[in-house]
């Protein structure tokens, strides 16, 4: 079977049928390295919330394959970062393992370390498999959102080599083991990765040698020119014109904006970030890598969501933003809760499309969700970090109401909370999702929830939060009603600061509720039947008015 195989792709050449096979198995082989991820990493947050991505690329360093769930702005990055390393090193060798979490490189803040490793068939370079995966600790203030440059975030790690030719550099491991808090979670983690991407490595090598083809270079053009294509011809079927869009976060001290202004012409799209507000000196800016990755998936989510994310599908999508700008910070701005902005500029390109195509895109959703990192000593005096991975209500859209509770735009989710409450001094006394928080429309939004933590053992211990939507709910389209705002207390409503760290004592207790998602349509125009399961289910109360209404 193997040598028929091996004739047939050889004689056939890249048929259409023998390229969509060989694509598949790409894709595979990224789906069995994020597995290999998931079965062996130490942290929760890697573990059980899935904050990290497995990519192949080409020798180049394009994007060529990933799996089915990713996270935009780590996909994205993992080319960037890739070419990085390849002008740093442009010669490579079998065994080598390179690593960063620089953040102009690579993924926007320093807790998400990259590793890639070469891939070599026959003595050849033919690819490189590459993951980026959130550390549960980088050392600094720790994951946070309230430092004031990236020197207090934490440890960076210029493009390095982890392994030399097979060897390990121990004096990377021993310099990352001195500056992290939980050093078994990081270095295990990192251990992870690159034991998953060398399997990947491995499985590349194999499907060449089954197939009898020299390298991957005849595939990648064809399978980045087939999503560059797909990519072009969704655009074209969208009507050309220039669209303007705002959203306003909560920010600091005063609220902040992401203007866009979103030109279809022909058969591409350019997002122009201009008049967004400068970078400011709290941990929540976004480098051009990860606010691209974002920007590029709101337009892909959107015009074609199906055929698989590789670099062809980028080439079409062009974006600028401001040097200095939120969406395009310059060292050494902070930028450890970047994702609060990264996830707000989903909406506003949504909102952008959505002007060109109303019926098509769904209202805001529960996003930038809350976030809560607790961290400090247990009563046994061993330290502990637990990232606490909230989401929200997704928008309603024209066809249906919105998702209650799931996490939007990135794949990243709430971790058990029985696995949690196992290994850290955190009891969660209440998950539930939240009645009237979904905006009332046509099609309804999707619910909020609520989650409620209690301290216990006899240390205090700290909570770093990031929040947003507390000021700015997500807003309804096409008539539909505003998702529920953000919510987040301490004790019996005690005041707890939405981006800024607390100290908790002994019993004390934090509850955060998520955004609901937005309305789609007049509220008027929502079915009977719909109604009456909303009441049945408890997702709405009799005399509660719409959820946009509420104070």
């Amino acid at each position: 079977m193997q040598g028929s195989n091996s004739s047939r792709f050889a004689r056939a050449g890249l048929d259409p049928v023998s390229l969509e096979i060989l694509w598949g198995r790409l894709i595979s082989i990224t789906e069995e390295q994020a597995a290999v991820v998931l079965r062996t990493a130490f942290s929760t947050v890697v573990r059980e919330s899935h904050d990290f991505t497995c990519v192949l690329l080409t020798p180049e360093g394009d994007l060529l394959a990933q799996p089915f769930q990713s996270l935009p702005g780590f996909t994205r990055a993992s080319s960037t970062v890739m070419k990085h390393f390849l002008k740093r090193w442009p010669d490579w060798h079998p065994g080598d393992v390179a690593m960063t979490n620089d953040p102009w490189a690579a993924a926007g803040h320093l807790n998400d370390i990259a590793i890639a490793v070469p891939v070599f068939h026959r003595g050849k370079l033919v690819a490189f498999t590459a993951s980026i995966a959130h550390q549960a600790d980088i050392g600094g203030r720790g994951y946070s959102a309230d430092a004031n440059s990236i020197f207090e975030e934490g440890l960076a790690l210029p493009p390095m080599k982890l392994y030399r030719e097979g060897r390990v550099v121990q004096e990377v491991l021993d310099i990352l083991a001195e500056n992290v808090r939980v050093p078994d979670q990081v270095l295990g983690d990192i251990h992870s990765q690159v034991g998953a991407a060398r399997l990947a490595a491995q499985r590349t090598a194999e499907l060449l040698g089954e197939t009898g083809i020299s390298d991957l270079a005849a595939v990648a053009v064809d399978v980045l020119a087939r999503s560059e294509q797909a990519m072009r011809s969704a655009i074209q079927r969208a009507p050309d014109g220039v669209y303007h869009n705002v959203g306003t976060m909560d920010g600091f001290d005063e609220p902040l904006t992401i203007a866009l202004k979103l030109t279809i012409k022909g058969d591409q799209i350019e997002l122009d970030f201009a008049g967004t507000s400068p970078q400011i000196n709290k941990g929540i800016n976004s480098c051009y890598n990860y606010s691209y990755g974002y920007s590029a998936f709101a337009v892909k989510a959107v015009l074609e969501p199906l055929v698989p994310n590789n670099e062809g599908a980028y080439r079409p999508i062009r974006m600028t933003a401001p040097e200095g700008s939120l969406l395009n910070s310059r060292r050494p701005a902070p930028g450890s809760s970047r994702g609060r902005v990264g996830h707000m500029i989903v909406p506003v390109v949504f909102g952008a499309l959505a002007q060109a195509l109303p019926e098509l895109v769904p209202a805001e959703p529960g996003s930038p969700a809350p976030r809560l990192n607790f961290f400090g000593n247990r009563d046994d005096g061993s330290a502990f970090q637990c990232l606490l991975i909230t989401s929200g209500g997704l928008g309603a859209s024209g066809t249906v109401d919105g998702l209650a509770g799931k996490s939007f735009p990135t794949n990243t989710k709430m971790g058990s909370l029985e696995v949690m409450e196992s290994t850290v001094p955190l009891r969660f006394l209440r998950r539930e999702l939240v009645p009237d928080t979904g905006g009332q429309g046509r099609h309804r939004g999707g619910l909020a929830q609520e989650i409620v933590v209690q301290v216990i053992g006899t240390e205090n211990l700290y909570v770093s939060t990031s929040s947003e939507r507390i000021l700015n709910p997500p807003q309804g389209y096409q008539g539909g009603a505003n998702g529920a705002p953000a919510a987040l207390s301490k004790n019996d409503g005690e005041y707890l600061p939405p981006k800024g760290r607390s100290m908790l004592k002994p019993n004390d207790i934090v509850t955060v509720r998520t955004p609901g998602g937005g309305g789609f349509g007049p509220p008027g125009e929502r079915a009977p039947a719909a109604m009456a399961s909303d009441l049945e289910q408890g997702y709405v109360s009799a005399a509660t008015p719409a959820a946009g209404e509420r104070a």
